[in-house]
């Protein structure tokens, strides 16, 4: 199963194929633990100590001391679990729900820290898509997009597929699923999009099928 969302910025509109379809998130549930972050009263500048968590990124191989700030960039630019789980205990699963509900998302569930045991986190593309297109909105987009710009060259697929646009993207991948969602931008026109996969398409197949609604 492929299903995809897009959501063109300028006027507002969802478009999707099987974009109600529940999925495990994966990683991409950090862009709602990232905007719960930002929107939070802690403080940006306070170090925090790092428990590993396994799995991807680097927060919890380093030593110097990591602020708040550093561990919100982490967890999106390398996807880095450590990192994640660090703001998720500061900020508390509560509050990642409640920002989830703000945005609108109706599918869209945190119930456990990254690489714990427990129920799934839970999402959909078109959930995916709505939520990053509102994300654009919030006064610290331009941080968000910085980080997720970081993620795509490292990542994705998406600069191959469309030689020329800027990509700003997070993906999340587990053995049942592998997704993107990105932001797609030119000099006349932006476009995110979602792309979720059970079980697990290749990334360049998740890449064509954002680069086909760019296109359409």
């Amino acid at each position: 199963m492929i299903a995809w969302a897009a959501v063109d910025p300028a006027v507002g509109e969802i478009e999707h194929e099987r974009g109600d379809v529940v999925v495990p998130a994966a990683s991409t549930i950090k862009l709602f633990v990232y905007s719960a972050f930002r929107r939070s009263k802690l403080d940006p500048g306070d170090s925090a100590a790092v428990a590993p968590a396994g799995g991807s990124g680097v927060a919890e191989h380093l030593r110097a001391p990591l602020t708040l700030t550093d561990h919100a960039f982490l967890m999106l630019a390398v996807s880095d679990n450590a990192s994640t789980n660090v703001l998720l205990e500061r900020v508390g699963l509560d509050a990642v729900a409640d920002e989830i509900a703000r945005l609108g998302l109706r599918h869209t569930a945190v119930r456990r820290l990254m690489m714990r045991a427990g129920p799934e986190n839970e999402t959909t593309a078109v959930d995916l898509a709505f939520g990053l297109y509102r994300l654009l909105e919030e006064p610290f987009a331009g941080d968000l997009v910085a980080a997720l710009t970081v993620a795509a060259d490292a990542e994705s697929f998406l600069p191959y597929a469309l030689p020329g646009v800027a990509v700003a993207a997070k993906s999340g991948e587990l053995d049942s699923v592998r997704h993107e969602v990105a932001l797609l931008r030119d000099a006349d026109r932006r476009l995110v999009t979602a792309v979720c996969s059970a079980p697990p398409a290749r990334p360049d197949e998740l890449a064509a099928v954002a680069a086909r609604r760019w296109r359409a």
